[in-house]
């Protein structure tokens, strides 16, 4: 099997990342990977080789970062994915060495990134205070256009949780991090236990408000890291990273008992829901993980609704009963 190799694309540069090295990223001059702009702190993250792969690091940073669109303070990196820091985007790449891969992308490199380049060339070659100003306020409102696609792209309007598209697209990539770090991770599948009846008796007007406050209830008590997903109709779901299974049943407690003691108060209505828990395993794909997830919110139906039911993984060599 092929050596990976490892890049970092920003500008108009690529970086080759060593393993067992760290790469230190900001403004000044002294930095491995130097951005411009006066959004980016003078030693604004770090970017560090750990036992399987590369991290990225926010080093008290004044504006943090982004990484495929979450502000986080911490992130396992994986292939392809998009770093924002100040004004500046960056691309994390692997290459498993196949012929021509690296050329391939090298000349095909991101429209966003050269056009970041051509920004910060401008910027520091213009001289009037006045029009560097403004350029900097156009660049910024550039930045808001594009958060509010990314928003509209990804995320659900009554809920504002991720949708199912991006949910899709983005599981794959947790559970490859979980993999690479032997980081535990568990998934949530949260139903509304009899959310039809709330429509039928209330219309959907007063359904939507339900959904919402469900929502705002999930998005409040979940950490940074966390994956909050509206994955269609009165079903959500969650990812948990670097949780145990212990503590990620105790999590999903929580919001069981948070939702039953607070969405009532919010809406009104009785409000309940069942969860099922799903653990990940070095050896599941995306749709196992979601299909035992969905196992175990079908027993807590099943069990009476108002639940939380863990669907522990079976190995291979276990008897059947």
């Amino acid at each position: 099997m092929a050596r990976l190799k490892y890049a970092l694309y920003y500008l108009d540069r690529k970086l080759e990342l060593e393993r067992g090295k760290s790469y230190a990223v900001g403004r000044s001059p002294a930095n491995d990977v130097v951005l411009p702009g006066l959004t980016v702190s003078r030693r604004h993250a770090v970017v560090s080789w750990r036992t399987n792969g590369f991290l990225i690091e926010d080093i008290k940073s004044a504006n943090g970062l982004l990484v495929n669109g979450r502000r986080l303070k911490t992130a396992a990196l994986s292939d392809g994915d998009q770093i924002a820091i100040g004004t500046c985007y960056l691309v994390f790449r692997e290459f498993a060495g196949r012929k021509g891969s690296e050329a391939d992308f090298d000349r095909a490199l991101s429209d966003t990134l050269c056009i970041e380049h051509q920004m910060a060339e401008l910027l520091q070659a213009i001289g009037d205070s006045k029009i560097r100003t403004r350029l900097f306020a156009l660049k910024r409102s550039v930045d808001r256009a594009r958060l509010r696609l990314d928003f509209m792209a990804n995320r659900d309007r009554l809920t504002r949780l991720y949708n199912r598209r991006w949910f899709d697209e983005e599981l794959d990539r947790e559970l490859e991090r979980a993999r690479r770090y032997r980081h535990p991770l568990s998934l949530f599948m949260l139903d509304l236990d009899r959310f039809k009846n709330v429509n039928d008796e209330y219309g959907h007007r007063k359904g939507d408000q339900v959904l919402a406050a469900v929502a705002a209830i999930v998005l409040a008590k979940t950490r940074r890291n966390d994956m909050a997903v509206r994955y269609g109709g009165e079903e959500f779901a969650v990812v948990i990273p670097q949780l145990d299974r212990e503590h990620a049943v105790a999590a999903a407690e929580k919001l069981r008992a948070l939702i039953e003691r607070e969405a009532p108060l919010r809406t009104g209505l009785p409000v309940t829901a069942s969860i099922g828990v799903a653990f990940f395993h070095p050896s599941d794909t995306a749709g196992e993980l979601v299909n035992r997830a969905d196992q175990a919110l079908y027993m807590a139906k099943k069990r009476g609704r108002n639940r939380v039911v863990l669907n522990v993984r079976k190995r291979k060599n276990d008897a059947k009963p």
